[in-house]
């Protein structure tokens, strides 16, 4: 049985050298492919697609977000295949429903597996993940999520209580409960383990699921 497959990613070398890749596999046929999340919308209302191949960064929005769009439907599955496995994208993978999470440096042996296991209906997310999934999406605010966009930029809470409206010693008081909650002990700590886990990433309004 030939297992149908489609591709959404917005790079073009990506996607010619899976195509050209997936070509080569006896019982996988690309059936469609595209590059934004108005594309991957379609392509996931589909019935006669098995699996979908879906990037998390595309360019008018988070490839996450059709995951929880999609909710219970069954068909097609969706295996996540990024660039970067933060614990956040590996979070909302699982509790939003998809099959699987792979880097996009997986080798095709790996990835035509996967596309098989996700096919059958098997998830198959590694250990470590289900340990990212555990423990869970981090959760902002509206507030919050405005705040750490602004330190990201390299703003100080006195240019931060500007452009949201608060004193400077509010933002503080912000910034400091924000460090009790997520266990760390500087403002460059926080910085670079909010870049590098992706807590702005997923859009707001859908980690609660």
């Amino acid at each position: 049985m030939t297992i149908r497959v489609a591709l959404v990613d917005d790079h073009p070398i990506v996607v010619g050298g899976l195509e050209a890749a997936l070509r080569s596999i006896d019982d996988i046929e690309v059936v469609d492919r595209g590059g934004t999340i108005a594309d991957g919308r379609r392509i996931l209302a589909r019935d006669d697609v098995d699996v979908v191949l879906l990037d998390v960064r595309l360019p008018d929005g988070n490839g996450l977000e059709l995951v929880a769009e999609a909710g219970d439907r069954q068909k097609p599955g969706v295996l996540i295949l990024s660039s970067f496995e933060s614990s956040q994208y590996v979070a909302a993978a699982l509790r939003y429903g998809a099959m699987g999470f792979l880097l996009k440096t997986a080798p095709l042996e790996e990835l035509v597996a996967a596309i098989r296991r996700v096919a059958a209906g098997q998830a198959l997310f590694t250990a470590e993940q289900l340990r990212h999934g555990r423990r869970g999406l981090v959760e902002l605010t509206s507030r919050e999520r405005e705040v750490v966009r602004l330190l990201l930029e390299g703003h100080s809470n006195d240019e931060i209580g500007r452009q949201v409206g608060a004193a400077s010693s509010t933002i503080e008081k912000h910034l400091v409960h924000l460090y009790k909650r997520f266990g760390v002990a500087s403002r460059t700590e926080f910085a670079i383990r909010a870049e590098r886990e992706g807590w702005l990433d997923v859009p707001p309004g859908r980690a609660g699921g």
